[in-house]
């Protein structure tokens, strides 16, 4: 008798930081939470860490070079709502580049916001994370 096993999925996103603001995109036509903001993200990919996934993804989406040494996981969140992610938090002390929209048909703006002040329409667990990384909370979990 097979047993499928339990499958989860596994998200990068960048909180990055500037004079006590975060860099926050606001997704369109991207069929998630369009509307709403969040930070540099996306899936990893086969044979891929999450740190070559965080460097390929901001690069890939707001142009900026940020390199390993300088990254470090702040916040994991494992979230159940049907899907079943584990969303991981990276921050870097520094980064090359001004900080550009790269995926027009993805994200129609960029905002740096205040790390105690994000938009209503912010994407849950990302608000989530801003809030842990105030907080030193480096796992959370939620909608089980």
């Amino acid at each position: 008798m097979s047993k499928e096993r339990f499958q989860m999925h596994a998200t990068v996103a960048l909180l990055l930081i500037d004079n006590g603001k975060v860099l926050l995109m606001k997704q369109s036509n991207t069929g998630y939470m369009d509307g709403y903001y969040g930070m540099v993200s996306g899936h990893l990919e086969k044979n891929e860490s999450l740190v070559q996934a965080i460097i390929r993804e901001t690069y890939e989406e707001v142009g900026i070079v940020i390199k390993e040494e300088n990254i470090r996981v702040v916040c994991e969140i494992r979230r159940g709502d049907n899907d079943n992610y584990f969303n991981y938090f990276l921050t870097t002390s520094s980064y090359e580049g001004i900080p550009t929209i790269k995926e027009p048909d993805k994200c129609d703006e960029l905002i740096w916001c205040d790390l105690n002040h994000l938009p209503d329409n912010t994407i849950v667990a990302q608000k989530r994370a801003v809030y842990n990384y105030l907080h030193g909370i480096v796992f959370d979990e939620y909608d089980f």
